[in-house]
């Protein structure tokens, strides 16, 4: 059954993001739909970018499953004959408490490549186009490689992106890159605490249709471009997959600890500038399953803490900010997905936040509520109403509407 359900990823697709240069939702790319010949909601539950069982078994393949495409094959060589890749439109208009409406249409134009560099390899680059001059960059990379034991997939992989800290094979729909759906991730508390933001890198990991579990070295998006000596700091991540009652259901937990130096350059290239001391802890829950032939239905909750970081600085490098906060952190969140018709959606969901130590601690309540519609599986709109609202003296509940679009060519 193992080995069955990894081939039949061949037909799927997969959800990947581009979220580094703005606050966008994710998206299935039509690039692995071209390389499989199978539609988006092959490897998507509901709707991208949440993934089905078979869109985590494309992922731990490293995105090398072919369909009909023609491929160019010789000895060590094994590609598709025709490089795939997406244009994303995206645009919002968004009103916030306080604040006009803006208007951001289109809000940016990546261009994604993405797909099979051999039997065993695979990759995705977002290119960022805009900033001064129309200028092109690399905003998110995403490199795989895997191989079959018996009925494992054992592989190593490297992100330098926003895709989330454990992106490197990050199967969960809660948090992160798979989240984007209904702007579901606006609630994680693992997000909250920061675990969307940029991050490098690079992790070994095995898994099969059952668990998968990772283990590796990471850096916050701060500690990049610089010297680091070495000094990264460690990730464990690993999810469990069964079947409750017809659901497909998942339990994770993740660990991340260390500090990820950075040294100063010339004269003081020896001598640690920021110690971006990390300690955070976190176990995430989904179920996803049909309710009847026309309905489905996804539960998600998740809960993060942090240490606080003042208590872990040095004497020669305190710690500073970085991508899991400044200080004490625990929260916790929970919501619900419910797509009544095959092409529209609704959720709605809560968040709770503790950011502090005592009396200076902020406690902040989130509700948020959205929906979409389907125009086409590459095509969708999206209406999201967030309401913020914190425990301080004088504080006025922050509420955000936001109309989107985004379209994939």
């Amino acid at each position: 059954m193992k080995k069955t359900l990894l081939s039949a990823a061949a037909f799927a697709t997969v959800a990947v993001s581009a979220v580094a240069i703005a606050p966008t939702t994710s998206e299935a790319i039509p690039a692995f739909a071209r390389q499989t010949g199978a539609a988006c909601l092959s490897c998507h539950f509901q709707t991208f970018p949440a993934l089905n069982s078979f869109g985590r078994a494309f992922k731990q393949g490293s995105f090398t499953d072919v369909g009909d495409q023609a491929m160019v094959e010789d000895d060590n060589l094994s590609i598709p004959a025709v490089m795939n890749a997406t244009i994303v439109i995206r645009g919002d208009i968004t009103r916030a408490t306080g604040s006009k409406a803006t208007y951001n249409i289109p809000s940016e134009t990546p261009i994604l490549v993405a797909g099979r560099v051999g039997t065993n390899s695979g990759f995705f680059v977002e290119f960022a186009n805009g900033g001064t001059g129309g200028s092109v960059s690399v905003g998110n990379w995403q490199f795989l490689n895997s191989f079959d034991m018996g009925d494992l997939k054992v592989g190593i992989g490297a992100h330098n992106s926003g895709f989330g800290g454990s992106a490197v094979l990050e199967t969960s729909n809660v948090f992160g890159q798979h989240s984007g759906k209904l702007g579901g991730g606006n609630l994680s508390a693992i997000n909250t605490v920061g675990f969307k933001q940029g991050s490098l890198a690079i992790a070994g990991w095995v898994g099969n249709e059952t668990f998968d579990v990772q283990a590796g070295l990471i850096a916050p998006s701060a500690a990049q471009a610089t010297p680091v000596g070495g000094n990264l700091g460690q990730i464990i991540r690993g999810h469990y997959f069964m079947d409750v009652a017809g659901f497909d259901t998942m339990i994770g937990a993740g660990l991340v600890t260390g500090n990820a130096k950075t040294y100063g350059a010339g004269l003081t290239q020896n001598t640690a500038t920021a110690d971006f001391a990390m300690d955070l802890k976190f176990v995430d829950f989904q179920m996803q399953g049909d309710l009847n032939d026309d309905m489905s239905l996804g539960i998600y909750a998740d809960y993060a803490s942090v240490a606080d970081k003042a208590a872990l600085a040095t004497a020669t490098a305190p710690a500073t900010t970085n991508f899991y906060g400044g200080g004490k952190f625990t929260g916790f969140s929970l919501r619900a997905e419910l797509k009544p018709v095959h092409n529209m959606g609704v959720g709605a969901g809560f968040s709770y936040a503790n950011a502090g130590v005592g009396a200076a601690a902020v406690k902040t309540n989130t509700f948020q509520v959205a929906g979409f519609y389907e125009v086409y599986q590459n095509f969708e709109l999206n209406l999201i109403y967030n309401q913020a609202k914190a425990n301080t003296v004088g504080a006025v509940a922050q509420k955000t509407l936001t109309a989107e679009f985004e379209a994939l060519l």
